[in-house]
């Protein structure tokens, strides 16, 4: 009887590998659930390579600016978030330099064949897809999709990216959706601004759509004299002067930036996720959008999103000049926003991944 209670409630050793530390919502949402699988009293261990280099990656080669970063530059310390779990450089992910566990797990698409590879003493090997992480020429599309029959576990965060692993793989994988921080739900009353205050993310890649966010909200600000903020890794030229940027901004920052917003844009033209929809839902900012990622997966047209649907820019000027001209929409949106939130508390999907690793290395849940 000891013995049985004992190996319930046994804690789970767990790695994670990642490419680098740099800040990201990919990243992010593996240290999120790396933090709560420590404080649940888990041995987390998160890895990341000193020499970045794959196989499917210019055959092999040293990426030596990356790797030098990785190394010298940020090594182990990470500014952007508060992590409770160590990370350990890797000088090559194999079985010499990541340790014994009950799971290790692959996240972007290069990790996941070095990953499949470990001995079987690393434990099960489960991969966390984030995205379909196909380039904008689609060059490495059967690379990457071969990493979805490496026969890992898969977890996807997306019945979208499940559809896709189902036609590459013929096996459906754990969907698990992204949620939200339970501490940064925002549920007092909110008044709307006048003008409108709307804000995006100022992610330059060209998959964001952030040139046609830019455009779009040029011309509508001087239209209704809108407050537009912007927030980003890094700054970009292309951001106008007119606009208010934030370079960084500390996590308190920017969920008072979301709290003072009316209306979150989001451009993007292909996403995994984008975690600034849910974020904005959390804050009762009306969210207007393309049809991708999170919009796709939680995203009712009407009553938790006003969606364009075809991607076009005009269409998505149309969406949000609707919603900065109809208060009764606004509110209307902001309310069925935070309902979707309060339905995707961290505490909800982090027991749901939690969960899932305990069945995966045999344990009770």
């Amino acid at each position: 009887m000891l013995f049985r209670l004992q190996k319930e409630i046994r804690k789970m050793k767990i790695n994670f590998v990642i490419p680098s530390t740099v800040l990201g919502g990919g990243v992010r949402v593996i240290f999120t659930y790396a933090n709560y699988l420590t404080n649940k009293g888990h041995d987390v261990m998160v890895y990341v390579p000193k020499l970045f280099a794959w196989e499917d990656i210019q055959g092999g080669k040293i990426n030596w600016k990356t790797s030098i970063a990785n190394s010298l530059k940020r090594g182990k310390k990470v500014k952007w978030f508060q992590c409770d779990f160590p990370i350990t450089l890797a000088t090559r992910i194999n079985d010499k330099y990541i340790r014994d566990a009950d799971v290790t797990i692959a996240s972007a698409w290069y990790t996941a064949k070095n990953v499949s590879k470990l001995s079987p003493e690393k434990g099960k090997k489960a991969y966390f897809i984030q995205g379909y992480e196909v380039c904008a020429d689609g060059t490495d599309r059967n690379l990457v999709e071969a990493t979805y029959t490496l026969g890992m576990d898969n977890i996807t965060i997306a019945k979208w990216l499940d559809d896709i692993v189902l036609k590459c793989s013929g096996k459906h994988t754990t969907i698990i959706l992204n949620g939200v921080a339970d501490n940064e739900i925002f549920q007092a009353e909110k008044r709307l601004n006048n003008p409108k205050t709307v804000i995006m993310l100022g992610n330059m890649s060209a998959h964001k759509g952030t040139n046609n966010g830019i455009a779009i909200l040029k011309e509508l600000q001087k239209k209704y004299k809108l407050r537009v903020i912007v927030y980003a890794s890094t700054p970009s030229a292309q951001i106008p002067d007119s606009f208010e940027f934030y370079c960084q901004p500390q996590r308190e920052k920017l969920m008072q930036l979301y709290t003072q917003s009316d209306i979150c844009l989001f451009p993007s033209l292909r996403e995994g996720w984008g975690l600034i929809v849910t974020e904005a839902m959390a804050h009762q900012c009306a969210v207007v959008g393309n049809n991708t990622g999170a919009l796709s997966e939680i995203g009712i047209n009407g009553e938790n999103a006003v969606i364009a649907e075809d991607f076009d820019p005009n269409t998505l000027k149309a969406c949000l000049e609707r919603v900065i001209c109809n208060d009764e929409l606004l509110r209307k949106i902001q309310s069925g926003g935070l309902k979707t939130a309060l339905h995707l508390k961290n505490s909800i999907q982090f027991l749901k991944f939690e969960n899932h690793l305990k069945s995966l290395v045999g344990e009770k849940k």
